[in-house]
């Protein structure tokens, strides 16, 4: 995770950035502090998520461990893909489970151990007043006390699992190139953003969360520019797409439909994986489509029809609607985040409670209102899910209507058996994590839509 982002930091503890420090003991670290009312009701609800995830995971290794093809597959796929599919998700999903009880028991430990220390040592280095540097003394501990999990578990994730199964394409020396290149970023960005958001908060009094929003707001439509245009070129090679024909095909299309397409791009993904995608980034008239080279092997028709479903985003506006949702959310939050800090005896039991004391750092308080407003966080992402899979069924649809039914069907699933996509997926598993609808349902939907034009066509050829 990545250190410029306060809700994915671990747990709070012990002394303070400021004024008073309560000397912590070698063997207690200052555990006997953690424990409260806020403290039990976050544990209850993480806890719980992760048992019900768990949940899911085995009702979904179940459906992996099945080995008839769906009715509506049999005609399509046989039994060897269908097997590579199930035993690829097999794979991944025990690998899954031991990965998510190693991050559950590290994240409790986290809670009342491994923070507090790194909060207590940060801030004795950093002395009395040092907000700003106690901060980013604390969140650097944090994030390096994560590496010794995270670090072998990418290692076993890609030269393991993703290995066995054809996909990794990386070496060992691109991978740690590529972690190196992610933590110069962190560390540049991190350093700089993070104190800017309490130079705001302390410099703005109550009402910091307008300022707070407004720069958020900057930042978002920066780094949308930002991100495209120097960050990911450190990590993949952009080229103007080399097939010719497949390029005047697609600026075709993009007239056809007035999509303001200034570029076109393939990037390597290959050097990593062997899976694909393709996206389109770009601000109002000045709009660019990459395609990954593990995509430019399928027909042109079957590309077209890929990226005729991407245009049926931008035609249907979803990009502005979750921009307007995502800045509605942060609004909300900050609001609410300015509320419980200048709420008095709430705002400090909530700190001492963790095991802060009297500290008022902005990033400690921020850091423990993410984590007791996850539950409602929880919903409201599981709310997006939903509005995802509506704008992908709605981009399918877009294509469908445009004459490119069978052509996408066919990309669908040819993407689909080459990443080795879940064919069998269970419906509760897949209503909880996919924000993409499973592609039988995808594909049932594009069918129904043919059928439905079939019929109109039938109907004016007969009132003819």
């Amino acid at each position: 995770s990545s250190p410029f982002r306060p809700e994915c930091c671990p747990r709070p503890d012990t002394s303070l950035c400021a004024q008073r420090q309560t000397p912590v003991s070698a063997m207690g670290l200052g555990l006997s502090r953690v424990g409260g009312p806020y403290v039990w009701a976050y544990l209850g609800f993480t806890s719980t998520m992760h048992l019900l995830e768990q949940y899911l995971e085995l009702r979904q290794l179940r459906k992996n461990r099945e080995t008839q093809v769906p009715g509506e597959f049999a005609a399509l796929v046989d039994d060897k893909k269908f097997m590579e599919s199930q035993n690829y998700q097999k794979d991944k999903r025990m690998f899954g489970f031991v990965r998510d009880w190693v991050s559950f028991a590290v994240d409790k430990l986290s809670l009342f151990v491994i923070t507090p220390a790194a909060w207590a040592f940060a801030s004795r280095v950093c002395g009395p007043g040092a907000e700003y540097s106690a901060t980013l003394l604390w969140m650097f501990l944090l994030q390096w006390s994560e590496k010794p999990v995270s670090i072998p578990m990418s290692l076993y994730s890609n030269f393991v699992v993703e290995e066995k199964h054809g996909f990794n394409k990386m070496t060992l020396k691109l991978f740690f190139t590529d972690l190196i290149k992610s933590e110069a970023l962190a560390y540049v960005f991190g350093g700089t953003l993070i104190p800017l958001l309490i130079w705001i908060v302390r410099r703005t009094g109550q009402n910091f969360y307008l300022y707070l929003w407004g720069s958020v707001q900057v930042l978002i439509f920066s780094f949308m520019w930002i991100y495209p245009n120097m960050i990911q070129p450190l990590f993949n090679k952009f080229e103007e797409l080399k097939d010719e024909d497949l390029r005047k095909q697609i600026e075709d299309l993009a007239a056809e439909e007035n999509f303001p397409l200034t570029k076109l791009f393939q990037i390597d993904g290959s050097k990593r994986s062997g899976h694909s995608n393709a996206y389109f980034f770009g601000f109002w008239k000045y709009k660019r489509i990459v395609l990954y080279d593990t995509l430019l092997h399928l027909k042109h028709e079957d590309i077209l029809a890929i990226l005729c479903h991407e245009l049926g985003h931008w035609k249907f506006g979803h990009t502005l609607v979750n921009l307007g949702i995502s800045s509605a959310h942060i609004f909300v939050l900050f609001w609410l985040f300015g509320t419980v800090m200048y709420s008095g005896d709430m705002s400090r039991d909530m700190v001492r409670q963790f095991g802060y004391g009297d500290s008022s750092a902005v990033m400690i308080q921020l850091s423990l209102f993410m984590m007791l407003f996850s539950p409602t966080e929880q919903l409201l992402s599981l709310g997006m899910t939903m509005l995802s899979r509506h704008f992908e069924f709605q981009a399918d649809s877009f294509a469908a209507t445009k004459g490119r039914g069978p052509a996408l069907r066919s990309g669908l699933f040819q993407i689909h058996e080459e990443n080795k996509g879940d064919l069998n997926p269970d419906p509760w598993y897949s209503w909880y994590h996919f924000s993409h609808p499973p592609l039988i349902e995808r594909v049932r939907a594009v069918k129904a839509l043919e059928a439905a034009a079939g019929a109109e066509g039938s109907g004016a050829k007969k009132d003819k």
